[in-house]
């Protein structure tokens, strides 16, 4: 019967692990060669990104991006068509869900696209009931390759059908760092409102490649009660 003694093993480990030095087998009585054994490397995995929502320890009440083609587009007095064929004439203004990755963002970024064409773009979402700790938050800038100088702006329709275009505004230019916004919308608490996306020019649009402004992801953020 062959056998290998607990010493033999420690030093047939240890000798295997020494750099440039030959191997020293201990065997048995028998003499046969022992077979050398390599040490199995231990493997750390690496950690999985994950993707952080853009609402914690809340929820989203309100998804601007999901909704977008459940809005009303409004370019000044003239109404559009939501999210038209892609054959259509976009000559009014066009809004469109972007693909975050070519802005450098996480590939599940919800982001959308405003492309004015004129002196504004509006999208009206549909009815919707403020809470009392509910919050507007979004991340806003413009495309990294574009020139821009416009107008952010959240505006809404109350429940009477009054316009209140001045609500909240945010003004941005390249070269500008992203403005992060997190506004309370305590002011509207309980009431129903038509929420507005805004993005306005106070200049002439030279070409639809200018002045496109990015609402990543634009949502209602209600933290948990």
């Amino acid at each position: 019967m062959r056998y290998i003694s607990v010493l033999g093993f420690i030093t047939l480990l240890v000798s295997a692990c020494a750099p440039m030095t030959a191997p020293t087998i201990t065997t048995t009585p028998v003499i046969e060669p022992s077979p050398t054994f390599t040490p199995i490397p231990t493997f750390t995995a690496s950690p999985v990104p994950t993707a952080t929502p853009f609402a914690i320890l809340g929820t989203v009440a309100l998804d601007f991006t999901a909704l977008l083609c459940n809005a009303e587009w409004m370019n000044g007095g003239i109404k559009l068509t939501p999210c038209p064929n892609p054959s259509a004439d976009i000559s009014g203004g066009y809004a469109t869900v972007l693909d975050p990755v070519s802005e450098g963002l996480p590939i599940d970024t919800p982001v959308l696209k405003m492309i004015p064409n004129a002196n504004a773009l509006f999208l009206r979402y549909p009815p919707f009931k403020v809470g009392a700790s509910d919050r507007f938050r979004a991340t806003l800038r413009c495309p990294a390759s574009t020139r821009c100088d416009v107008q952010f702006a959240l505006e809404y329709y109350d429940a009477d059908g009054k316009y209140n275009g001045e609500f909240m505004a945010w003004d941005f230019k390249s070269g500008d760092s992203p403005i992060n916004v997190d506004a309370d919308l305590a002011s509207l608490t309980g009431q129903t409102v038509d929420f507005v996306l805004t993005l306005r020019l106070f200049h002439t649009i030279e070409n639809s490649q200018q002045d496109n402004g990015l609402w990543i992801a634009p949502h209602i953020y209600r933290p948990l009660q």
